[in-house]
């Protein structure tokens, strides 16, 4: 990208953007985490961590933390549910050798030996699922983030990074396919901050990850879900044939909009729900993989395994489709799993929608390892009395 277009790109993003009160938020959270780490990992005795306090940095950490909303600030979707930080915290305080090593990545100044001692950390953490060491170093990056906002990005991900250089064309990038995960995770952060400011573009790297993920520029580097754009890169036009009565269309938009954000709830809520009862989300390199888990055929909207068998489980959000549209994709994702990932052993698939209707019994009378689950929004307000 020239120089003056992505000036004009950043002015734009910036039109809207309170930088000064970002700024104070981030200071405050910062602390917030720092306090956190001092008080209570550091801390040096082996209680458990209260969950309360522990999830009010989730809420700084993660944009899915329980209690966040559109608005709050947080350092980014870090894909790692909530149960899961629980865990690793409690994991990191009562492991010294794993707290003091991470300590010392917060602290060091020496960008080579900062790289080193993440390798360190992926090196003792090797074989322990705690979702603190995986390959796109979400986690590792979201506190580097949190304890330092002014000069660690929260892009977290080493995909997303990768995006960015290749994007942006910014020179210095790692070898994302043979350097150590360390160097990746250091040098990354430090050659897109160094390519920001060699276009003059100085200011934090919240500031720069909240421009990459802005509207003006998220379109340009980064691709969701390749489906929804169309082969010359613009985005594909849906329309509602209104006329089509055979159609089925969520016409209340408030259950749209709980569907929408459905997918999310369900995972970051995982271990509370009758589903998390029954079934493991899957962790493969310790990250979750199991939201929008990729097959050669599409995305799965989630993909879990039974807990005493271990046998795969196709999860499908209606989301507005229809029912026969809902159960084709349902049908096609078993087939691939069996297939791909299970050797002829059972695939069970599970539909979660807001109502059962008549078309979706018939279509799935015919597939086998089959359930429905109907999903409830319960919203109350009572009102406070001094």
């Amino acid at each position: 990208m020239e120089k003056q277009q992505l000036n004009q790109l950043f002015n734009s993003f910036l039109a809207n953007y309170d930088t000064e009160a970002k700024n104070a938020v981030w200071e405050k959270q910062s602390k917030q985490f720092h306090d956190f780490w001092v008080t209570k990992i550091m801390s040096g005795d082996r209680e458990e961590l209260n969950d309360t306090e522990t999830d009010q940095i989730i809420k700084i950490l993660d944009r899915n933390g329980k209690g966040n909303t559109k608005e709050s600030e947080a350092v980014a979707k870090a894909m790692i549910p909530q149960g899961a930080w629980r865990r690793m915290f409690n994991e990191i305080k009562i492991n010294k050798n794993l707290s003091n090593l991470l300590n010392s990545i917060f602290t060091e100044k020496d960008v080579d030996k900062r790289a080193e001692l993440i390798n360190e950390v992926y090196k003792l953490n090797e074989g322990h699922r705690n979702n603190l060491t995986g390959p796109s170093g979400n986690a590792i990056n979201a506190m580097l983030a949190a304890f330092n906002p002014v000069s660690n990005l929260s892009v977290i991900s080493l995909k997303d990074r990768r995006k960015v250089f290749e994007y942006f064309g910014f020179e210095g990038a790692p070898d994302f396919d043979k350097d150590s995960i360390g160097k990746k995770i250091i040098f990354s952060n430090i050659e897109i901050m160094r390519g920001f400011n060699s276009f003059g573009l100085n200011y934090s790297a919240r500031t720069i990850s909240d421009f990459l993920y802005s509207s003006e520029a998220k379109p340009l580097w980064k691709i969701e879900h390749e489906d929804d754009y169309a082969p010359w890169g613009g985005f594909k036009e849906v329309s509602v044939n209104k006329e089509d009565t055979t159609s089925e269309v969520l016409v209340d938009p408030s259950v749209f909009y709980m569907e929408s954000q459905l997918e999310d709830f369900l995972i970051e809520n995982w271990d509370r729900t009758e589903l998390g009862q029954r079934y493991d989300l899957i962790e493969e390199e310790g990250e979750l993989k199991s939201q929008q888990y990729q097959t050669g055929i599409g995305r799965i909207d989630i993909l879990a395994q039974e807990k005493e068998t271990k046998n795969y489980v196709v999860i499908e959000l209606k989301k507005g489709k229809t029912s026969d549209d809902t159960v084709g994709q349902l049908a096609r994702y078993m087939g691939w799993i069996e297939e791909n990932k299970t050797n002829g052993k059972t695939v069970k698939g599970i539909i979660i929608a807001s109502q059962y209707d008549e078309r979706l019994y018939y279509a799935l009378k015919k597939i086998k390892d089959t359930e429905v689950y109907l999903y409830k929004i319960d919203f109350k307000l009572q009102e406070f009395k001094k």
